[in-house]
């Protein structure tokens, strides 16, 4: 498997991928008003105006891309609030460790840029996998109204 940077022709795919975990594996954890949200705000246009500010990866086996994942500031220059985000592997190669792969290569940006803290807004269930790499449910930070659940890691 490769885990490379995204670039336009890899907008479907990625699309796709998004689509097809809030469909089929976080729409049994979340209602359908957020679900449609998410997707909707992740559409192929969204996608490609993120490729100019977000660092954005993709796994492939082969020709197929099977994951996602990205590097966001969702802060400013001066106060940045490092974090994951679009994190997401098709359904089928869920629990073969490619989000942990990801997830390896996004901590290691976070380090690059000697980020204090590494942030991940999470569906409901990713809490526990995010967990697994030291992430903490933010407490100060909730986000009920979109049902996220904030989640902190100090670097």
């Amino acid at each position: 498997m490769e885990i490379r940077i995204a670039c336009d022709t890899d907008i479907e795919a990625i699309k796709q991928i998004i689509d097809r975990n809030f469909d089929e594996t976080i729409a049994l954890h979340h209602s359908p008003e957020i679900v449609q949200k998410f997707k909707q705000h992740n559409s192929a246009e969204s996608l490609k105006t993120q490729l100019l500010w977000k660092k954005i990866y993709v796994a492939a086996e082969g020709e197929k891309i099977v994951g996602t994942g990205a590097f966001a500031n969702f802060g400013t220059a001066e106060a940045p609030k490092y974090s994951i985000s679009n994190l997401y592997v098709l359904p089928e190669f869920h629990s073969m460790k490619i989000g942990t792969k990801i997830v390896e290569i996004l901590l290691a940006e976070a380090e690059k840029v000697s980020a204090r803290t590494f942030y991940v807004p999470s569906t409901r269930n990713a809490v526990r996998f995010y967990q697994s790499f030291g992430f903490e449910v933010d407490e100060i930070q909730t986000d009920t109204e979109d049902e996220i659940t904030w989640m902190t890691k100090v670097l």
